[in-house]
């Protein structure tokens, strides 16, 4: 409830992208839990498939469907929908995700008691692509909601408890949040710029300004597809993870911060310089070596750079032989 005692109003944002297949089970979960004063707003963003008949089949006046030019990401069509949003608290919902029971309630209790707050977020369980279970409960093994794995209701982390927690690991799924609309106005959209990673982006931001509410409850089932970004090569998601996390050294909280952004940072290089060493582009691997051992200099640098250039004395000695060999 809202301050004067009213039901508080909710729109469950969901940018979807060529989702023809899934969407209607994600939409279906979505409106068993929905109030007589809530939205769905589906934005689609540029489908070639039939995501818009998928929509239009449901009659419930409380769908709102957007069509926009596609983007690339899905950074644009939560935009959107937040901007249209009447609702005062926003639900963030993927098209592939099926939301679980008493959801939207746990949410609005929690935003009802904890007004002050900037994000909101629920522990989830994952699924795969034909909706067997992957993990039952996935934050339960995460070091900063792990240990509330058995709590009842809500745990609050006051400033700044989540924000430093997420210069270690990102903790956050984006189908278990809700944030109020005001906060949104106030810290700005999600960054359009960002191919992934969007989302992290916006949990600093949040967390660095509001306190957060953590309900341990499982309350939706993540999907994980072979064709998600998360899932992708490693040149294809960590540049924009990358630009993230080296936003925040600029306005670092303290040393130990900074310290845990680094390593993390060095992780990301990591996994660049490996998977350019495994492509056996050498140069490339080099270089990603360097980034690295700026953030932290670890042993490792030291193997991967000398593997490095053994493999690319390696290679010239196989194309100098398959050379001689046609000659």
């Amino acid at each position: 409830m809202t301050k004067d005692g009213k039901m508080t109003p909710v729109s469950i944002v969901i940018p979807s992208f060529n989702a023809a297949e899934t969407l209607p089970a994600t939409l279906r979960s979505v409106m068993t839990e929905l109030g007589s004063s809530d939205e769905v707003i589906v934005v689609d963003d540029g489908s070639n498939d039939d995501t818009a008949a998928a929509v239009r089949a449901f009659t419930d006046s409380r769908i709102r469907y957007i069509y926009q030019s596609n983007s690339g990401g899905p950074a644009s069509p939560r935009n959107r929908g937040i901007a249209e949003a009447r609702g005062e608290l926003i639900f963030l919902f993927d098209s592939d995700d099926l939301m679980l029971p008493g959801k939207i309630a746990a949410g609005k209790a929690a935003y009802s008691a904890n007004q002050d707050a900037g994000l909101l977020f629920t522990n989830f369980m994952t699924i795969n692509e034909d909706g067997s279970t992957l993990n039952s409960r996935f934050l339960d093994d995460y070091d900063f909601t792990g240990p509330f794995a058995r709590s009842e209701g809500f745990v609050r982390f006051e400033l700044p408890e989540a924000y430093r927690c997420l210069a270690r690991e990102n903790f956050i799924g984006t189908s278990g949040v809700a944030i109020p609309k005001a906060v949104l106005d106030e810290v700005g959209p999600f960054d359009e710029t960002l191919r992934n990673g969007d989302d992290r982006d916006m949990w600093f931001r949040l967390t660095r300004q509001y306190p957060a509410v953590y309900i341990p409850q499982v309350f939706h089932c993540y999907r994980v597809g072979e064709n998600s970004i998360s899932q992708g090569s490693a040149h294809k998601r960590t540049p924009a993870k990358l630009k993230v996390l080296e936003r925040q050294l600029a306005d670092p909280l303290d040393q130990a911060f900074e310290n845990d952004l680094l390593e993390l940072i060095a992780d990301n290089y990591h996994a660049l310089a490996y998977e350019s060493f495994s492509n056996g582009h050498m140069r490339q691997c080099r270089a990603e070596i360097m980034k690295g051992w700026q953030a932290s200099k670890r042993p490792v640098w030291v193997r991967l750079w000398a593997l490095s250039l053994l493999g690319a004395l390696l290679s010239s000695r196989l194309r100098q032989l398959k050379r001689a060999l046609v000659e």
